[in-house]
């Protein structure tokens, strides 16, 4: 699993620091912070969904052969 999503894993781990950088106690929606954050959070779970479907294409190809 790690070598196939391997590159997945890096952007998941770049995502969350991501996340957690962005200053809370500043909350304004028109500040580009806030937009990178939440473009950070969309690639987050675009990443987990996609090691997910790799996943489960290689448990398919197992199965079958």
């Amino acid at each position: 699993m790690i070598k196939r999503n391997f590159s997945m894993i890096l952007v998941i781990i770049a995502m969350i620091l991501n996340i957690l950088n962005f200053g809370y106690s500043n909350f304004n929606i028109q500040s580009f912070d806030f937009w990178l954050s939440l473009s950070a959070l969309i690639v987050l779970i675009v990443a987990i969904v996609k090691i997910f479907i790799t996943e489960n294409k290689e448990k398919k190809k197992s199965i079958s052969e």
